[in-house]
């Protein structure tokens, strides 16, 4: 079986046609998946009707797996799965099932206030309401690209703070302070799994820039986000139930659009801590190039 697909825009995003991700995926299959992924940075599986241990599976195949992060909600996995968070705005027996509700969320990555953030995300809709609640995708490959070589070289040892009070809805993280989590990494790093160099960015609630003067951290800051969120650099997804997307977690910011909340929305999603070894590419092998 080869893997058939189409682009989903002229710099990134592919959607796969004819796969079932429980039956049929050869290590083959996935490996070239995992090279289109590399390549197109998000990926869009429809129409799987899967539960969360299929879910998992399909994951784990990828590599190891975080524990879901705390949001802004007591309760922020899927029972039985401490894996799986949820993204819910539904309510059920007095109490939220999931977290972040039906308000916008802001750009981000996700973790990136932990030391290793995850390399991957993978977001599985159970409900969705129809036409809302669209998910955006900006490439980071291609905001670094569009930097000027003297823009890029400013941008060399310079470091970004990361933490985690705020989720990307703006609400306060559930956690208690003793559990809370910061990180200070380099705005260019070194991604983990394909070695090609990358702007870590996270997200832009508290980021401060290490090394600048707080007027021009914040003009460098608003450069990238600039760049990042042009219109020709996003990709829009439309959800409908049974769809899977899946997106390199530090070459992609995304975020999310407001809807009504008296419409239902589940999401359930798997983080990728680290790409298990015979998957990354061999070190000689040219990287990919990012283009503008």
């Amino acid at each position: 079986m080869a893997l058939r697909h189409s682009e989903l825009t002229q710099k990134f995003g592919a959607e796969l046609h004819g796969l079932d991700i429980e039956n049929g995926l050869t290590d083959a299959l996935f490996a070239e998946i995992v090279a289109l992924w590399r390549e197109k940075l998000v990926l869009v599986i429809r129409d799987q009707a899967i539960g969360d241990e299929r879910l998992l599976r399909f994951a784990r195949r990828f590599g190891a797996l975080d524990p879901a992060p705390k949001l802004d909600k007591a309760r922020s996995h899927a029972e039985g799965f401490p894996e799986i968070a949820v993204v819910s705005n539904v309510i059920e027996d007095g109490a939220p099932i999931g977290g972040l509700g039906a308000g916008e969320l802001a750009w981000h990555s996700d973790m990136t206030y932990v030391e290793n953030p995850p390399v991957g995300c993978i977001l599985h809709a159970w409900e969705t309401p129809d036409g809302a609640g669209r998910t955006f995708f900006a490439n980071l490959r291609g905001a670094l690209a569009s930097l000027s070589p003297d823009e890029r070289e400013a941008l060399q040892g310079l470091s970004l703070t990361h933490d985690d009070l705020y989720t990307s809805a703006g609400t306060p993280r559930y956690a208690a302070p003793e559990k809370r989590s910061a990180q200070t990494h380099p705005l260019l790093a070194r991604h983990p799994s394909w070695g090609e160099e990358i702007l870590l960015v996270g997200r832009r609630r508290g980021a401060q820039v290490i090394g600048l003067g707080a007027e021009k951290g914040e003009a460098l800051l608003d450069r990238i986000w600039d760049l990042a969120s042009a219109e020709n650099n996003v990709l829009t997804h439309v959800w409908r139930p049974g769809d899977v997307v899946i997106w390199d977690n530090l070459l992609v910011l995304h975020k999310r659009e407001a809807f009504d909340d008296s419409q239902r929305r589940i999401l359930h999603r798997a983080q990728i801590r680290t790409l298990h070894p015979h998957l990354k590419p061999d070190p000689a092998e040219s990287l990919p190039i990012a283009r503008a």
